[in-house]
């Protein structure tokens, strides 16, 4: 039985309304919850186990840990399956909680008592469920070894808190992945995996801004892959868009790390070239060139090669981007001009 009911769960009231980086791992965002658990309810150990599948779940994945150090994860995830413990599955699709006071006499859990409470001297369990839009979607595992224990009402309903602050805190990190994928969404080409036109133009505008607060230099490459249009009028789009997904992919391993490559549009591709002087700009183009005229790229049209046509130019960051965006294509223009895979600087 817990002693001052109200105390204890105003301090989890308290705890579960902190705001928490839900970036990381299960174990990272989970573990005060766990450990806040593992105090009040006097218990060797409480864990989260979610379903590997919410409507035909076969497993359940041990995602977070008392026991776990930091944020150190298992090199691979303890998990349990449908199969091994078919009382234990259905007594948590129920929806009620466990509240095994003698784990291995319990019929919800004596599957485990070889294979787990045995080993482990675990004598006593209380699983609460984990819901999601009112369906399990896993469960809060409160384990003791100080003997056989009748679980208090207070002392389950405490769990069930805890299971049902789990729960927000996994909506949470569900809504922030979606919310990334939305990102990615609005300023990610689907095709190349490439920054879009809609990013570039706003990434501009904060590396020109970063760029002439310390007056480093700041430069840009454009490029337009050769005659495409013959590409797709000889094998196909979908050959032409495995062109252009191999081409990016040539790009980004032969750019910078701290290089922002993005899809204008069609075959047209901008890249951004932080912290460098035009010359170094060249020097980076011609490189690019090169290992693009180099490269063979294979379809199911058979193996091709293409060549881009480059211009570049230092970013004016005393005027708008579009400045010097006119500024490249027109250097662009003029490498078409002189016959096609060449770089061309801006004038």
């Amino acid at each position: 039985m817990l002693k001052n009911f109200s105390n204890v769960t105003q301090r989890l009231r308290r705890l579960s309304s902190q705001e928490l980086d839900v970036s990381g791992t299960f174990q990272s965002f989970l573990i005060d919850l766990l450990d806040e658990g593992k105090l009040t309810l006097d218990v060797t150990r409480v864990s989260v186990w979610l379903f590997d599948d919410l409507d035909k779940p076969s497993e359940l994945i041990n995602v977070a840990n008392t026991d776990w150090q930091g944020d150190e994860l298992p090199v691979q995830l303890p998990a349990l399956t449908y199969e091994n413990f078919p009382a234990y599955f259905s007594a948590i699709n129920s929806g009620q909680s466990i509240d095994a006071n003698d784990a291995a006499a319990d019929p919800r859990t004596s599957e485990f008592q070889e294979c787990y409470l045995t080993p482990n001297h675990i004598m006593t369990m209380l699983d609460t469920v984990i819901f999601k839009n009112g369906i399990p979607h896993g469960v809060v595992c409160c384990e003791g070894n100080n003997g056989v224990r009748t679980w208090h009402k207070d002392e389950i309903a405490f769990a069930e808190m805890i299971a049902d602050c789990c729960s927000r805190r996994l909506l949470v990190k569900e809504l922030w992945q979606l919310q990334l994928q939305l990102t990615d969404m609005a300023f990610k080409d689907p095709l190349t995996g490439l920054s879009n036109r809609r990013f570039l133009m706003d990434n501009a505008k904060r590396e020109i801004s970063r760029h002439a607060r310390f007056d480093h230099p700041f430069s840009m490459m454009m490029l337009d892959i050769d005659h495409f249009k013959k590409i797709n009028d000889n094998h196909g789009h979908e050959t032409g868009d495995l062109v252009l997904k191999s081409f990016a992919e040539i790009c980004v391993n032969t750019l910078r790390l701290e290089d922002c490559m993005c899809r204008l549009g069609g075959e047209e591709f901008i890249v951004l070239l932080p912290n460098t002087p035009v010359n170094s700009a060249m020097v980076i183009a011609e490189r690019l060139r090169q290992e693009i005229e180099q490269s063979v790229i294979s379809t199911p049209s058979g193996e091709i090669t293409i060549t881009s046509s480059f211009g570049v130019a230092e970013v004016n960051t005393n005027l708008p981007f579009g400045h010097s965006l006119k500024a490249v294509d027109h250097a662009v223009y003029q490498a078409k001009a002189a016959g096609r895979n060449c770089v061309i600087p801006a004038q």
